[in-house]
């Protein structure tokens, strides 16, 4: 069972986010190029039939990428919400900031909170306004705890 550290649910970035940034701007250029070659050469239809593939192409992937926006919001927005739960316990619980993780980088119901020693089973309410702690225990003690 993989536990996170405050550091990591900070910095967790998404790699896919930024290749789908890369694919939209790189199309976005092949189109501007392949445009102006047009304009410059207008006899010849490659330049357009280049120009209208990548502009097709660009219309999909921002197709795409606005569907993958929405998830990835929520995804963030769950994200910040774990990391103001985790300074929120540290306070409750007088622990160290760095000594709470979590089995989760996502706020939901059920997830696993260790603090020192102690395993917390967190429970939230249906508007997600309020929880309650209740300590467990794993069967498996194998962890890995990763904090950045």
């Amino acid at each position: 069972m993989n536990f996170y550290g405050i550091n990591y649910l900070q910095t967790q970035s998404n790699l896919n986010d930024y290749l789908k940034y890369i694919v939209i701007f790189s199309t976005l250029f092949v189109l501007i190029v392949a445009f102006s070659l047009y304009m410059r050469h207008r006899l010849q239809t490659k330049y357009r039939d280049l120009t209208i593939i990548a502009f097709l192409f660009l219309l999909f992937i921002s197709g795409v990428q606005y569907a993958d926006y929405t998830d990835s919001q929520n995804l963030h927005s769950k994200s910040s919400q774990m990391v103001n739960f985790v300074r929120l316990l540290s306070k409750e619980k007088n622990a160290d900031i760095n000594s709470i993780f979590s089995s989760s980088v996502q706020l939901s119901d059920g997830v696993i909170v260790k603090v020192k020693d102690r395993y917390y089973r967190v429970n939230l309410s249906a508007d997600q306004q309020t929880y309650n702690l209740e300590e467990t225990w794993l069967t498996n003690p194998d962890i890995t705890i990763i904090k950045n």
